[in-house]
């Protein structure tokens, strides 16, 4: 993130090699599997450079579920809820842990391993609780008024080497009682979370109280970066008393309960290529996940959490899910099989498919239009969705596909153009957004769509550029000349004829809307000015932190210049895209397709 970075702690050991000494800052949904074996800084504005959607409401509601929807809160009797003091947080030597509740008659079961207090499960509360070793702390309240709700912190005990541990990035501490997840298993594994923050112009420190203290769920994610030593994961905000998911405004971002923890490491030295298109498509209205830059911790709870546990820089990215703050389409429920109910909404995408996935076909209007994925449920999940919700998807996809492969661009049974089925200008700027950065896996990969009830088929949100704008270690990109990589490489993706792209691009109209956007928006967000602006902005606090990382990770440290190296070539880069670009727009050639080709 920007002028105060997070910083994340996820205690439990990695399937890693031994990390290196690691310098000192300086002083200015799933199921849980519980078997054995930045942050905006507080009480400020976010950054301008953030990439935060537009139009986000500045007061979410009190709980939200997966559809934004507000949920009535009634928690549990007033005299029985709980409080801990100290909150969750980080100690060192003992910490002496107070339980108390209004009702000064009410009886406190807890435990310190995780497992759920109940009936006469825990310990009864008879004083200060002395910590001497890391702990998850769940209690519950019992009283005349009924069982109150069940309360949790996390309390990390520090190693002297981390406890003078200070960085401009706030801390996420995960905690576990086994080691890390280390493989794509699909199962979340339980973890305790605490987030650190920065005070304003200062430095997070972990010793103290953690500004959010909450249990969470984290799995290995990605197809291939799975495989790297430096693990990306999907994480889960879960309530206090069950494994399901609770909505936390997770470092500033609006309250949720699923998250990505992309691990940039091989590909994208410079560590923003992802937060800085996310950034731009949210500048020109289409919605992207915010993003938050952290460094990351992994311990073992069983021992002290020490310099020798960190991992190095994240960025705490929002999952693409249908939510009122995400992708905010209309929640469809299981009976919503007839129109106009059953016309959304839906998130689906291009992809790879998953375990257990089936996924779907459609759209091709009989051989016109190759893809090399299906299409693959995003919402509802494809366990869930009703076999008339999946038709009417399928059909909607399967008349875009023959109106766009007619000569005159229209259904031949119902008359009606392509544009009756899909919004022209989402697809328009999804399109631009992919092509500039030059990502050889655009459309083929990664590639989501969504549609809300009684709406058009929008293409977005985007995702996934850590492979572009002139990466290390994928030469697709490298070169800002070319429209994609074709002329170096099959294994990439051909923007003007994969898939639906062919018709649109055979279209004189769309043809001209798509030049006529993009010389709007090089002449605004997408212009080298900002696109340098914003590249400054986001790398502007991540020196410090990327040092550490790139000593932590020998392997795959910096080019020529280091970490300022980087950014210098990836500011390069976009310098000659953009020129070149513009000469194609510019040159008053016929078609732009022909433009390096």
């Amino acid at each position: 993130m920007l002028r105060n970075l997070p910083l994340l702690l996820l205690s439990s050991l990695l399937a890693c090699d031994k990390p290196v000494a690691i310098p000192l800052g300086d002083d200015s949904g799933a199921a849980v599997d519980t078997d054995p074996g930045s942050t905006t800084p507080p009480d400020t504005d976010p950054p301008t450079t953030d990439s935060n959607p537009p139009d986000t409401d500045s007061a979410p509601p009190v709980e939200t579920g997966d559809s934004g929807d507000t949920i009535d809160d009634l928690g549990s009797p007033a005299e029985l809820r709980l409080d801990f003091d100290p909150p969750g947080g980080g100690f060192s030597g003992t910490l002496s842990l107070t339980l108390s509740a209004e009702d000064p008659d009410a009886v406190i079961r807890y435990t310190l391993d995780g497992t759920l207090p109940a009936g006469d499960i825990g310990l009864v509360y008879s004083g200060p609780i002395a910590l001497s070793e890391s702990a998850e702390v769940r209690a519950v309240a019992q009283g005349e008024a009924g069982t109150g709700d069940v309360a949790a912190a996390a309390y990390m005990r520090l190693d002297a080497d981390v406890a003078d541990f200070s960085s401009n990035l706030p801390v996420l501490v995960l905690q576990t009682e086994d080691s890390a997840p280390s493989s794509d298993s699909g199962r979340y594994t339980a973890f305790t979370l605490n987030v650190f923050e920065p005070p304003e112009g200062g430095r997070t420190e972990l010793l103290g109280d953690a500004g959010l203290s909450t249990r969470a769920g984290l799995k290995v994610r990605g197809s291939s970066s799975s495989g790297y030593p430096k693990k990306p994961y999907s994480l889960e905000t879960l309530e206090p008393g069950s494994d399901d998911d609770q909505s936390v405004e997770l470092l500033g971002m609006p309250a949720e309960g699923d998250w990505v923890l992309y691990a940039p490491l091989d590909f994208d030295r410079a560590f923003v290529r992802n937060a800085l298109m996310y950034a731009l498509s949210n500048q020109i209205e289409r919605y992207a996940p915010r993003t938050r830059f952290v460094e990351v911790f992994v311990a073992d709870r069983g021992r002290d959490v020490a310099l020798d546990d960190y991992v190095g820089v994240y960025v705490v990215i929002e999952r693409i899910e249908r939510d009122g703050d995400r992708v905010d389409v209309t929640r469809l429920e299981a009976d919503d099989v007839a129109e106009p109910e059953v016309s959304g909404g839906y998130l689906f995408k291009r992809d790879r498919l998953g375990d257990g996935e089936g996924g779907f076909w459609a759209g091709s209007a009989g051989s016109s239009f190759d893809f090399d994925q299906p299409l693959v449920y995003v919402y509802p999940e494809e366990e869930d969705i009703a076999d008339e919700q999946a038709d009417y998807l399928s059909d909607t996809m399967d008349a875009f596909g023959l109106a766009l492969a007619a000569d005159d661009f229209t259904h031949p049974v119902t008359g009606l153009h392509y544009d009756a089925y899909i919004d022209v200008g989402s697809w328009i700027d999804h399109h631009i957004l992919n092509v500039l950065s030059k990502n050889p896996d655009a459309f083929r990969l990664s590639g989501y769509f969504h549609k809300d009830r009684e709406g058009l088929v929008m293409s977005g949100p985007v995702w996934d550029f850590d492979r572009t704008m002139g990466c290390s270690s994928d030469t697709r990109a490298d070169d800002p000349e070319n429209w994609d990589a074709t002329n170096v490489t099959s294994d990439t993706t051909d923007v003007f004829d994969h898939g639906w792209w062919r018709g649109l691009f055979s279209d004189p109209s769309f043809r001209a809307a798509y030049q006529a956007r993009w010389l709007e928006l090089l002449d605004g967000p997408l212009g080298v000015e900002n696109t340098h602006a914003l590249v400054d902005e986001l790398t502007a606090d991540l020196g410090e932190a990327a040092e550490r990382n790139f000593e932590r990770w020998r392997d795959y440290g910096p080019g020529p210049g280091g970490y300022e190296g980087e950014v210098v070539r990836l500011k390069a880069w976009l310098e000659e895209r953009d020129a070149w670009i513009r000469d194609c727009l510019e040159s008053g050639t016929p078609d732009l397709r022909t433009c390096g080709r």
